[in-house]
């Protein structure tokens, strides 16, 4: 009849086995490799007296000591190649929270264009607390004034803060921010993690702009002193103070293209710019992964969806039809267990946050001169865009 069957380690003493399982229980970290390592250089085990890497793995995973798989897939992303011209890459970033007299607490939010070194913006964000970090609404309103004053780029360029990448799922579904940008036909790309120096051109503007701004403390009357400084810094850096990257000139002399890019935005008019069929188009490309709670339930984006054929801990496969615009779930076994559609995305979800630029007294926008300009102003019924509109 052969063999009676023991499992994996069988051939090995009780005792041997229990040191093994007690060793992966109380510590998480140890793989097999570790562990047979820990056996000979701590507990005085020879390799003959030892069953090799892949035994204890197998004994390891009978008594379901093994970490289980997680499937996942990241954003899809087109490759970055360095720029060639003004406006083809943004990069932007936050510098740290800095007490700002007469203001608070306030974070610089700063955008520059990777080839023409032009300083795009310079957003002072303020904080509630020097604990606080810039949301949404504050990275909005930083690209927004950049937008209006020069055109809309082909690129931005950002880190892996929250507010830009979900970083609690290995299969992160895009964050407002990112769907607002691929809606106004602009790519997103994420720098390597922990790799400053892929934002080399932002972290620089961080330094220069403190040091003219924020450095030595000044008081300013109010937030909009602050504000107005920090354009006035900004336009004296990109037409009077010489670049070393710019031949010894400054940026708009040297780059005198980078004046716009040639593809116009006013707050006015985004809700015409913004398309949801490239956020449909960009979505199909995605597959999410997550696993199934205890209510029978899923989060994806921040949303729940209740997943009634699902099981308890079961992985769920989700992606998204672009035509019929609802999310798919398959099980583990590729069967589809729930169509439902996708939650919180509309226009009005992803521009929610624009009458903001209605709390900065000195923006100016360009005035409507046609008829089709002016009939898109109508198409507003936020109270706030009232002062805007009448520009």
């Amino acid at each position: 009849m052969g063999r009676p069957i023991g499992g994996s380690m069988s051939s090995f003493s009780k005792e041997l086995q229990e040191k093994i399982k007690t060793m992966r229980e109380n510590n998480e970290g140890y793989g097999p490799q570790t562990i047979l390592a820990e056996l000979k250089s701590r507990h005085g085990y020879s390799t003959t007296e030892l069953p090799n890497r892949s035994t204890i793995a197998a004994f390891l995973k009978e008594k379901g000591l093994v970490k289980r798989y997680e499937r996942n897939q990241d954003l899809p992303c087109k490759k970055m190649d360095t720029p060639t011209s003004a406006h083809e890459l943004w990069q932007l970033d936050g510098r740290g929270n800095e007490a700002a007299e007469g203001v608070g607490a306030v974070a610089l939010l700063d955008i520059k264009d990777v080839f023409s070194k032009t300083y795009v913006s310079c957003f002072p964000a303020k904080m509630k607390s020097m604990q606080g970090h810039p949301n949404t609404t504050d990275y909005q309103t930083a690209l927004r004034l950049g937008f209006t004053e020069y055109g809309l780029p082909k690129r931005v360029q950002v880190d892996h803060a929250s507010v830009f990448h979900d970083n609690k799922s290995k299969s992160p579904f895009p964050t407002q921010l990112h769907l607002w940008l691929v809606g106004l036909g602009i790519d997103l790309f994420f720098s390597r993690v922990h790799r400053p120096t892929d934002q080399a051109h932002v972290e620089r503007s961080h330094e220069i702009l403190f040091n003219q701004i924020l450095a030595g403390n000044p008081e300013f009357d109010s937030w909009d002193g602050l504000y107005n400084k920090c354009q006035e810094r900004r336009s004296f850096l990109n037409h009077h103070l010489p670049s070393t990257s710019c031949n010894n000139k400054p940026p708009l002399i040297a780059h005198p293209e980078a004046i716009h890019s040639g593809r116009f935005y006013n707050p006015i008019h985004e809700r015409k710019l913004l398309k949801m069929d490239r956020i449909y188009n960009y979505l199909a490309q995605c597959t999410w992964f997550r696993r199934v709670a205890k209510n029978n339930t899923i989060s994806l984006g921040g949303q729940i969806y209740y997943m009634p054929k699902a099981k308890y801990r079961e992985q769920l496969e989700i992606t998204f039809c672009s035509s019929c615009k609802y999310l798919m779930f398959h099980n583990d076994k590729e069967l589809l267990i729930n169509i439902l559609p996708i939650k919180n995305l509309s226009i009005d979800f992803l521009m929610k946050n624009i009458s903001n630029l209605n709390q900065i007294n000195s923006l100016q926008l360009p005035i409507p001169f046609d008829w089709e300009t002016s009939k898109i102003n109508t198409t507003f019924s936020d109270s706030n865009l009232t002062r805007l509109n009448r520009t």
